[in-house]
């Protein structure tokens, strides 16, 4: 009896009132005029399509259909978009009733794993919102609560066991990482699922990108062999899957901080130079 109280009064005197519901598409730019959310306000996007850019911490997201954006007062609105592919998406305004009970923040970003309960979702609030018939408070806790429910879904999925795709995509880079041409498209398509989708789940579970892990992979073949063996850097650039040589160099000095030639003289054992130099 406790729990279903507390409840009813959460919904009773939730302090966020719906205020606008509508369907954005950006042009085909690189990026649009983002929006600062106004004070006693928070607006919650839902991207249904095309492709959005966002910051977290140091590392760039890349996200598709299905990244939901919980925004506040003085945050600013999804901005970051690809000319190739805009994105859309629906934004929902709330206001937020002084007489409301304060609750915690949720997160900035959360994604609804599942494109086809995005859209229905989206396409049920814009429906809803611009129908008369529709009683707006009832609509207004329905929303609330609704995208709460997605956002603690988002945080039980956090702490499950990586996914299959995952596990996919690892294993494809553990097995043909020396490919010169495997990229994030083929990791993709071999995991079986989007491109955004693969970024969501490496910066989730990996806490790095796709090509990230890819270039670690091969930094570390390139120092084992640069380390323990005389082969020659142009064989082991080749074999570390580079397309040449000049390629490798920038790559490795930029990873390790010196070039392979000073790693391999730092770190390579001395009866290889002995029989390097026979």
């Amino acid at each position: 009896m406790k729990t279903k109280r507390s409840i009813s009064r959460h919904f009773v005197t939730s302090r966020l009132c719906l205020d606008h519901v509508s369907h954005y598409k950006a042009p085909p730019v690189a990026a649009v005029s983002p929006h600062t959310v106004e004070r006693h306000m928070q607006l919650v996007e839902i991207v249904m399509g095309g492709t959005v850019w966002f910051r977290s911490g140091k590392t760039d997201l890349k996200l598709g259909c299905g990244a939901l954006f919980w925004h506040i007062a003085g945050e600013k609105t999804i901005h970051r978009t690809e000319p190739t592919a805009p994105y859309e998406c629906l934004a929902l305004r709330f206001f937020e009733s002084p007489g409301g009970c304060p609750e915690p923040r949720p997160p900035r970003l959360t994604v609804i794993a599942d494109r086809h309960r995005t859209l229905e979702l989206c396409a049920e609030l814009l429906r809803s919102f611009h129908d008369p018939s529709v009683e707006r408070q009832a609509l207004s806790h329905y929303a609330e609560a609704r995208l709460l429910w997605e956002v603690h879904l988002g945080r039980m999925r956090s702490s499950e066991s990586p996914p299959a795709s995952l596990e996919k995509a690892c294993d494809l880079i553990e097995k043909h990482f020396g490919h010169v041409g495997l990229g994030v498209a083929e990791i993709a398509r071999t995991a079986g699922i989007s491109e955004p989708h693969l970024h969501f789940l490496f910066q989730k579970f990996l806490k790095k990108t796709p090509h990230q892990f890819l270039t670690d992979r091969r930094m570390r073949e390139a120092r084992l062999l640069l380390s323990g063996s005389a082969q020659a850097i142009k064989k082991i650039s080749a074999s570390c899957g580079f397309l040449n040589i000049e390629t490798f160099y920038r790559v490795f000095s930029k990873h390790t901080g010196v070039t392979p030639n000073r790693f391999r003289r730092t770190h390579g054992h001395p009866m290889m130079f002995a029989r390097a130099a026979d």
